[in-house]
C-alpha cells in the first residue's frame, strides 16, 4: 500500500503548492476610498503584497514533487524535510501579517479622518486559505520524509551511464568489438 503513494504524493505538492499560490496571490483585503464630489478608488491588498517571500514557499512545494519523482530514497527524506520547513515559515509569515493588516487599516482610516474621506476596509478568507495551504504543505512534506524512502524509483535506464552497471549482453559486445570489459 504504502509503496503506491508516489503519484498521490507528487500531485499532492502540485495541488496543495498550486492552490496554496493562488490565496497567497489572492486580495487579502481591499480598502475603498470615497469622497464627495470624486469617485470611488478601491485598493487592494494581496499575500504577495504582505508576504513577498510567500509566493516562494509555494513554487518551492510545486517543485518539489519534480523533485520527489526524480529523486531517490535519501534525497526524497530530505527534500521532505526541506518542504517541511518551508510550509512552517509560511504559515508562520502569513498568520504575522495581522499586526501589519491592523496598522495598514489605522492608517487609511486615520489618513481618511484628517481629510474628511471616507474608507470602507475589508477582509477577505484568502489570508486564512494560504495558512490553510501552507499548513497543508507541512504535513505533505512530513509524509514525504516518512513515506518517500519506501515507494519505488526511477528505473536503471534514467541513471548515468557511469552509475549503471553494464549488462551482460553488453559485455558480450565488447568483447566482440576486442575492448576487455574488465580493464
Amino acid at each position: 500500500m504504502r509503496r503506491n503513494l508516489l503519484a498521490p504524493a507528487v500531485l499532492l505538492l502540485l495541488a496543495v503548492g498550486g492552490g496554496t499560490l493562488a490565496a497567497v496571490r489572492a486580495t487579502w483585503a481591499r480598502a475603498t476610498v470615497s469622497a464627495a464630489g470624486l469617485p470611488e478608488v478601491d485598493l487592494a491588498v494581496s499575500g504577495a503584497d504582505v508576504v513577498p517571500g510567500a509566493t516562494g514557499l509555494a513554487v518551492l512545494a510545486m517543485a518539489a514533487g519534480a523533485g520527489v519523482l526524480a529523486a531517490g530514497p535519501r534525497l526524497r527524506r530530505v527534500i521532505g524535510a526541506v518542504v517541511a520547513l518551508a510550509g512552517a515559515v509560511g504559515v508562520v509569515m502569513s498568520v504575522g501579517t495581522d499586526d501589519a493588516m491592523r496598522t495598514a487599516r489605522a492608517r487609511a482610516i486615520d489618513e481618511a479622518a484628517v481629510s474628511g474621506v471616507a474608507v470602507d476596509w475589508s477582509t477577505t478568507a484568502a489570508q486564512a486559505l494560504s495558512v490553510v495551504g501552507f499548513v497543508l504543505i507541512v504535513i505533505t512534506g512530513i509524509l514525504v520524509a516518512w513515506l518517500g524512502p519506501r515507494w519505488a524509483t526511477m528505473g536503471r535506464k534514467y541513471e548515468t551511464p557511469a552509475a549503471r552497471e553494464p549488462e551482460s549482453s553488453d559485455l558480450w559486445k565488447a568483447m566482440d568489438d576486442g575492448v576487455d570489459p574488465t580493464a
